[in-house]
């Protein structure tokens, strides 16, 4: 079996949490040694999270804030505030 480009872009987050299973894991990366476009797309994604997780973390203005949950509240009724 061998995972293709759509079903890499599928798995990706999961690759990159390290959530797969080893099998799967190991397809995945056989694709990326013989895909380059495959190859830049995961390291480029790497590279977003790492610079992501540099940002400084700033508080929404309220008024941001409060329209956020509102959109929230109505898009997502399965989700309630703690």
């Amino acid at each position: 079996m061998k995972i293709d480009c759509r079903q890499l872009c599928e798995l990706l987050f999961d690759y990159v949490n390290g959530d797969l299973t080893d099998e799967r894991r190991v397809l995945l990366e056989e694709h990326l040694k013989v895909c380059p476009p495959c190859y830049i797309h995961v390291e480029t994604y790497k590279v977003t999270i790492t610079l992501g997780r540099k940002l400084p973390c700033k508080c929404l203005p309220p008024e941001c804030e409060q329209r956020l949950r509102e959109k929230l509240a109505r898009e997502c009724p399965e989700i309630r505030e703690t």
